[in-house]
């Protein structure tokens, strides 16, 4: 297709800046119940998105398909959403960065890789889960591949793209332990090329974490150490950092506010934003066609940055810091690791909770003062080690309490699907809620 088109149309409207998004994707994705197939389904998509300056107002448009009417539709739409726009709020069609650091961490070994053998693969994950224990009852294990594709074209000269490829495998088991209770585990691989699956360390891994929780019950209640998992950790740190949000910050809902260059968590917390670095989730441009960096969000504890995209850093009278993904978003943010594995942790800890889980976190965290409770899971640690498994337990204190008070960061880290690399950390209290 010849994008000029598009470009020369919107000029004939009297669109003063005008911008294409072009998006392909397709997507494999099937599961096995018990071994037996259960789900499958190939799609592909392809979406348009427009964006353009008429009369200093911004006015939008999209479509799923490109013909010969599409060029019409989309400039015509793009002015006729400018004129229902009665904001004053600064718009922009960015012109481009001075550099780009351009690369790909593209890979075609998922895409040239014969579907047989990839089912074959998955299937014999749920296979083994099976056979390591008869007191496994059901077995779900599911595949998704995705292939992305962005292009990103302004009237400015601007011509941006990317490619990705990246596919998942979720395992997950279920038992009933001696009570008659129903227990399960799960784990999730995240990889660009097979030759990075683990199928027996993946089955044993959901198995253990099955029957590790056979017999689980509350803990007595009280305040206790805490040592949250990666994934864990994870979560609450999703909630956390959105309070860097510079849209956050100007509708003065955010507790960060005026907070630049104080500390605002434990001196042991060092995390960085890494969009540069080579994993699936690089990306060296966001939604709007800014460059990204990489840059340190908190240093020691001490809030080094906001994030901003073009219209909330023209209310700040500052520059974009490339972090228009969705709106305002973070990608592959690193939490700096620290020098003792998980298990010394615990060992230092003697006495605690491992908080494996929790659920609920949209609606148990107040985004106003950070006040949480939440349902979770998890194990006593008894003797610096992990001992029976607990359930039914509330996990309840601040947020920013809760990260001003972490006490120790573990050297092991896991790459979790929202893209942060983050690892286990000892938190000096929490109150948990069990009988």
């Amino acid at each position: 297709m010849n994008y000029n088109k598009f470009f020369t149309k919107a000029k004939e409207a009297g669109i003063e800046a005008f911008e294409l998004n072009i998006g392909k994707a397709s997507k494999l994705s099937f599961s096995f119940f018990n071994n037996e197939i259960d789900s499958y389904t190939i799609s592909d998509s392809y979406s348009i998105d427009a964006r353009g300056l008429y009369n200093g107002k911004m006015g939008y448009a999209s479509s799923e398909k490109l013909d010969k009417g599409t060029v019409d539709f989309l400039v015509n739409k793009v002015v006729e959403n400018a004129k229902l726009i009665t904001s004053d709020d600064k718009r922009f069609i960015f012109e481009g960065s001075p550099k780009y650091k351009k690369g790909s961490v593209f890979t075609k070994k998922l895409i040239e890789m014969p579907t047989d053998d990839k089912v074959n693969i998955v299937k014999s994950v749920g296979e083994k889960i099976k056979s390591l224990s008869d007191k496994i009852d059901n077995v779900e294990v599911s595949y998704e591949e995705v292939f992305e594709e962005s292009t990103l074209l302004n009237s400015y000269g601007l011509k941006l793209s990317s490619k990705a490829s990246y596919a998942y495998i979720y395992a997950a088991a279920t038992g009933n332990d001696s009570k008659g209770d129903t227990k399960n585990g799960y784990d999730i691989i995240l990889f660009d090329d097979f030759k990075d699956v683990d199928v027996d360390k993946l089955a044993q891994s959901v198995v253990d974490k099955t029957l590790s929780k056979f017999e689980s019950a509350p803990c007595k209640s009280g305040k206790y150490k805490i040592v949250l998992n990666p994934s864990t950790f994870s979560d609450f740190l999703g909630f956390f950092l959105h309070n860097i949000s510079s849209e956050e910050i100007q509708k003065g809902t955010s507790l960060l506010k005026d907070k630049l260059n104080t500390q605002v968590t434990s001196s042991k917390l060092t995390i960085t934003e890494e969009p540069l670095k080579k994993n699936i989730f690089f990306r060296y441009f966001d939604d709007e066609g800014v460059a990204t960096y990489n840059k340190s969000l908190i240093k020691k504890g001490v809030l080094q940055t906001y994030i901003y995209n073009l219209k909330t850093a023209a209310k700040d009278n500052t520059v974009s810091t490339g972090n228009c993904f969705g709106g305002l978003g973070l990608n592959n943010v690193v939490v700096k690791p620290g020098k003792l594995d998980e298990s010394e942790l615990i060992k230092k800890v003697n006495n605690g909770v491992y908080i494996t889980s929790v659920t609920g976190l949209h609606a148990g965290i107040n985004a106003q003062s950070g006040n949480f409770s939440l349902q979770s899971q998890g194990f006593m640690i008894r003797d610096g080690k992990l001992a029976e498994p607990l359930s039914l337990i509330t996990v309840a204190g601040n947020l920013f309490d809760m990260f001003m008070n972490i006490k120790e960061v573990s050297k092991n880290h896991e790459l979790q699907l929202n893209s942060f690399d983050v690892p286990s950390v000892v938190i000096k209290g929490l109150q948990i809620s069990g009988k």
